[in-house]
């Protein structure tokens, strides 16, 4: 702000000089701080200077996450599937200490800002992919706490029906639990009928399975063909032009629930936890015959313990060649136990490297086993 104290204006904050810069860029006439008048060559040295700034403020951000050990450039061209894993695995580097994830944010929030004073101008081109991949991790780290919930989206279409979905009242943080394996889905899609806002619910239901389906792909990667079936129907949705379009992917979604609630509770019926069915998914093979496929899950299970037990336990265990080495050989031991009649040892080296990427890929160190997956 500014003050006039006894006939002085006092510029609180540089605020004048500022108003001063953005009306030599967008203003029309009048003089500029080196007496040229707003014309376009003014305005373009100024965006000009915008840019220079950006440009600095991004490198600053990328050379501060090589810095913590973390690429920024991997994110630029990856799969959607790559970026959940480097999100992660940025934000895991980021949150080293107090300082650190403090200092990314500060130095995003000026990144935000000198974005927005270029956009829309071209000069903004050669940066939309640095400041996207930026942005992402600012957002995965600095996520709503309460994300898209596929209980919202249900309760809302049973508050309009007249005949009630059955609902299982257990308390949660909505005083709502539904148990998607006893839901009425032919119910759902009559309640969709009756619903004024069908573009929302869809896109509110999109949104909730999309994160639910991130956590699951974030926990166990070999769900990738699950998920890539999720894509296939958005893909159709996004591609869709009409109601019928809109009305197909809601049934699309819903009767996609019914397999997602099966393959969340798969690891129960398989008698592992969450953790354990990861590894468990990238050894087991179709041939195997009951006695093996147990066998297979001992093996998982037995490797997992023991690794988080010593060598997963110590802080920040990537960092150490020597640790690595212990990680990667006491798998590929452990896996030599496989049945050999299915795993011979070019197939145990394969996946004693799959079973480490992903132990390398999930587990920090330190006590602390897994990291929860985040939205995008």
């Amino acid at each position: 702000m500014m003050k006039k104290d006894n006939g002085l204006i006092v510029d609180y904050g540089n605020v004048y000089q500022k108003l001063e810069e953005a009306y030599s860029v967008y203003g029309e006439g009048g003089k500029s701080k080196g007496g040229d008048t707003g014309t376009g060559d003014t305005a373009t040295k100024n965006l000009d200077e915008l840019a220079s700034q950006l440009e600095y403020v991004i490198d600053d951000i990328i050379v501060f996450l090589n810095e913590l050990n973390f690429d920024l450039l991997q994110l630029l061209d990856s799969s959607p599937i790559e970026k959940l894993a480097l999100i992660k695995e940025a934000i895991n580097a980021i949150c080293l200490n107090e300082t650190t994830r403090a200092k990314f944010e500060v130095m995003a929030r000026e990144m935000f800002k000198k974005y927005k004073s270029i956009f829309p101008e071209d000069e903004i081109k050669p940066f939309i992919k640095r400041f996207n991949a930026i942005e992402a991790v600012y957002n995965g780290l600095n996520q709503q706490v309460k994300e898209a919930d596929i209980i919202d989206v249900i309760v809302k279409l049973q508050n309009v029906v007249d005949d009630n979905i059955e609902l299982d009242t257990v308390s949660n943080k909505d005083g709502v639990h539904i148990n998607l394996s006893n839901l009425d889905f032919d119910m759902l899609k009559k309640a969709y009928e009756k619903v004024g806002n069908k573009n929302k619910i869809v896109y509110d239901l999109q949104q909730a399975i999309d994160n639910k389906l991130k956590r699951m792909l974030s926990d166990n990667p070999s769900r990738l063909a699950f998920y890539e079936k999720y894509l296939k129907i958005i893909d159709d949705y996004n591609n869709g032009k009409d109601a019928e379009a809109i009305k197909k992917a809601f049934e699309d979604l819903v009767d996609y629930l019914a397999d997602m609630d099966e393959e969340d509770h798969r690891a129960m019926r398989e008698g592992l936890d969450e953790e354990t069915l990861a590894i468990y998914d990238l050894l087991k093979k179709d041939e195997l015959s009951k006695q093996e496929i147990e066998e297979v899950k001992k093996i998982a299970q037995e490797t997992l313990v023991k690794l988080k037990k010593e060598q997963l336990n110590i802080q920040r265990w990537r960092e150490s060649s020597q640790i690595t080495a212990q990680v990667q050989t006491f798998i590929h031991d452990r896996l030599l136990y496989l049945p050999q009649e299915y795993y011979d040892d070019d197939e145990v080296d394969v996946k004693s490297i799959e079973v480490y990427q992903h132990i390398y890929s999930n587990y920090y160190g330190g006590g602390i086993n897994s990291y929860n997956s985040f939205t995008v």
